[in-house]
């Protein structure tokens, strides 16, 4: 185990000097034209008190990506992903492609931009769902209070409007087909899936990009943005229930409809940037019933960062589940290279998880 750590230690110290935004091609710059790289590389070391493993060391994300644009207004993104290899034993993952769209801008006035998104898109159902795994706050997303239904990573195929009305105000809003796979609930005859959140920022511009930047290292003016989104699918899924002493299954077919009040902000007060994240979440699905909220906060002086959360999951069949988490970070060249380690303690499984991220 020591040397496991010292072994991550010599590499994160060796990277840190050398990591770089990946490399970017003009293709032809009297049309705009460019190509970028990058790799995001997230090693993960999980320890749970009472597990049967106690220790697992594993690849939570391991990323390469390629960004550019065709011409002005006409953009693309598409990232590949081996997430988890080496989780539970697992020696190795599969390669997905995880997200691959293309982006065209419709307007451009002085109230904003408007541009339209189709392919494998990330659900723009709220701050959490749609934040950059390359920004979080902690050492990874608050996957605990998510319960999207029928998704592939949070990923469905569909296209969205998204875009800003002046400063203050940004939208995204979808529609989707619900994601079918082999193992999944998808129902056949399931209607449109329809998928949106619009942001009010109270302080500060609205946020347009891709994906929501959560920890912004104190960079920018100070923001407050507060949101709402909403997630529904009629006839959404379908499961079948075995029936005790027959051969014979119940067909039971599921609605989907989800709701968030969610908020954003970052400011300095003083020598520490602060960071704060949260949101109060209802689901109906074939995943959930019930509610789940979180807050989460980071205090960051100079390279170090505290971070504190508190999440629930309050579920109508079951007995609330409520957890503490509490972390230290350290950026060695801001979100490039950077590693932490947090306790979580409550009613689920103690563990302690600690991270490395390296992003070129």
């Amino acid at each position: 185990m020591q040397k496991m750590f010292a072994g991550l230690v010599v590499v994160m110290v060796l990277t840190a000097g050398s990591v770089f935004a990946g490399p970017k091609w003009e293709i032809n710059s009297d049309s705009n034209c460019w190509m970028q790289l990058g790799v995001l590389v997230q090693p993960h070391f999980l320890y749970t008190d009472d597990g049967t493993d106690k220790e697992d060391f594993f690849l939570r994300r391991g990323r390469i990506i390629l960004s550019g644009q065709a011409m002005d207004g006409v953009m693309f993104f598409v990232e590949t992903d081996s997430a988890n290899a080496g989780k539970n034993g697992v020696p190795t993952a599969h390669v997905d492609i995880q997200d691959a769209f293309i982006d065209v801008r419709l307007t451009k006035c002085d109230l904003g931009e408007q541009w339209i998104k189709s392919g494998l898109i990330l659900l723009p159902f709220s701050f959490e769902s749609r934040a950059s795994s390359a920004t979080l706050l902690g050492n990874d997303a608050n996957a605990e209070v998510i319960k999207l239904a029928n998704t592939f990573a949070w990923r469905d195929y569909g296209a969205e409007l998204h875009g800003n009305l002046g400063d203050r105000f940004s939208y995204i809003v979808g529609a989707f087909d619900g994601y079918d796979s082999a193992e999944g609930t998808k129902n056949p005859e399931a209607s449109l899936r329809l998928t949106g959140h619009v942001a009010l920022n109270l302080i500060g511009k609205a946020e347009t990009s891709w994906f929501f930047n959560q920890e912004r290292l104190g960079k920018g003016a100070p923001y407050f943005s507060i949101g709402a989104g909403i997630d529904q699918q009629d006839q959404a899924s379908l499961t079948y229930t075995s029936v005790a002493g027959s051969t014979n299954k119940v067909k039971t077919i599921t609605d989907n409809e989800a709701l968030v009040v969610d908020f954003q902000s970052g400011f300095q007060a003083g020598p520490v940037g602060m960071t704060l994240n949260g949101g109060w979440y209802t689901w109906d699905n074939v995943s959930f019933n019930g509610d789940t909220a979180f807050m989460e906060l980071g205090a960051k002086v100079k390279q170090a960062q505290f971070i504190g959360k508190y999440s629930i999951q309050d579920a109508d069949s079951k007995d609330s589940v409520e957890d503490y988490t509490v972390g230290l970070h350290y950026f060695l060249k801001g979100h490039n290279a950077r590693g932490g380690v947090e306790y979580r303690w409550g009613d689920s499984p103690t563990t302690v998880l600690v991270g490395l991220q390296f992003l070129l």
